[in-house]
């Protein structure tokens, strides 16, 4: 096998390593029966989401304006996929996509305190929804929690459900603290 260099216009820096694992991981997380890795890596790079973290003013960003950053990231990456011909996209999958690739990125990164990593959104998967439901937290959602996919949520569904979430965490605590609850109880 011969090893072919990388070239790409930018040096290969603390930052892009964390990019690429940040990807191939979201890709993973997102990708059960779905499409490839590549394509769902070439969704989030059609987003601006590596610019907006380059950004050390990114870190001050509050809720209201993150959840609009989402949205638009959600809907670049989900545009991406639909044009791309890969069927089964949905809200759902893009989200968890861009969540888990902030999650690796920000929360799990160097910038675990800042503003920016207490209002990202969780990954949202069937193994959280149901242990939530049967948490005494989660205890006024319940029966819907428990029989909700996550891969066929569309944009309503979805922000109705981070709305539902947020109010199961105390005032102030960060988003990322409702992850307590993903916890693998079975099989």
């Amino acid at each position: 096998m011969i090893a072919v260099p990388c070239t790409h216009p930018m040096p290969y820096t603390l930052f892009e390593h964390r990019h690429r694992f940040a990807i191939w991981a979201a890709a993973r997380a997102a990708q059960r029966g779905f499409t490839s890795v590549r394509v769902l890596r070439d969704a989030l790079e059609s987003t601006d989401i590596a610019a907006f973290l380059r950004d050390p003013a990114s870190l001050e960003t509050d809720q209201a304006a993150f959840d609009g950053r989402y949205r638009g990231w959600c809907i670049a990456a989900l545009g991406f996929l639909e044009n791309a011909g890969v069927a089964n996209s949905t809200f759902g999958r893009v989200a968890k996509l861009v969540a888990v690739y902030l999650k690796s990125m920000v929360i799990t990164g160097p910038h675990a305190e800042s503003r920016l990593a207490g209002v990202i959104h969780p990954p949202i998967d069937a193994i959280l929804l149901k242990n939530l439901a049967r948490s005494e937290a989660g205890s006024q959602f319940p029966q819907r929690w428990r029989t909700m996919r996550w891969t066929m949520l569309d944009e309503q569904a979805y922000s109705t459900l981070i709305a539902e979430l947020r109010r199961v965490l105390p005032e102030g605590e960060p988003f990322w603290k409702l992850e307590e609850h993903w916890t693998i109880t079975s099989g």
